[in-house]
């Protein structure tokens, strides 16, 4: 029998550059790697501070409007103290014996103010002087035996000298002939002045 020749198959070894190469790159692969979970928790976290910004920015918005709205509220309720310390002054300069006529004497005043500040009406409650009393041309109940138009001209003298003296401060709302106001006499009525005419009642 022949010898059989056996042929061997050798495996060179890889050259030194590729082994570096699939080093370098499988470094690469790794840093790569780390990149993407360092990147992954720093936007995780950059999430939440803008999270907690966006909530603390929030809140801090409701502040702000509470504590302007506590300051609006504050500023009105000044306002509506000090109109009504106003009001106060001029309503007692008013029925101490600054209105006084020939026939009428104020004795009571009212002022009619609106949420805002405005004036909206005016009461005032007169007495007789003693020439219209009774025994004169009173007769009780807020009726009088005179002419229309005279008593008219009486009344609307009161209004006008109250509206006067009112309209001495600027500190109050304005009175002018367009302010309703209701005149009384011992509380009965005697008339009313809207839109700058008196009219007595029953007219």
């Amino acid at each position: 029998m022949g010898e059989l020749s056996g042929h061997t198959q050798s495996v060179e070894p890889q050259p030194q550059p590729i082994r570096k190469l699939a080093v370098v790159a499988t470094v690469i692969s790794g840093v790569a790697v780390l990149g993407c979970i360092a990147l992954a928790v720093w936007n995780y976290n950059l999430n939440t501070k803008v999270n907690s910004l966006t909530i603390a920015n929030a809140s801090l918005k409701q502040t702000t409007q509470a504590l302007t709205k506590q300051q609006n509220d504050t500023e009105a309720l000044l306002g509506k103290v000090k109109l009504a310390a106003n009001l106060s002054s001029i309503t007692h300069l008013l029925e101490q014996t600054s209105v006084v006529t020939d026939d009428f004497v104020l004795e009571k005043v009212t002022f009619d103010v609106t949420e805002d500040g405005k004036l909206k009406g005016v009461l005032l409650n007169v007495n007789n002087q003693p020439n219209l009393g009774f025994g004169g041309a009173y007769q009780g109940y807020g009726k009088y035996n005179m002419s229309s138009a005279a008593l008219t001209k009486k009344a609307e003298e009161v209004i006008d000298i109250a509206m006067k003296e009112y309209s001495t401060s600027d500190k109050l709302p304005v009175w002018d002939k367009n302010t309703k106001v209701e005149m009384t006499v011992q509380n009965y009525l005697l008339g009313k002045r809207e839109s700058g005419t008196f009219k007595l009642t029953g007219q």
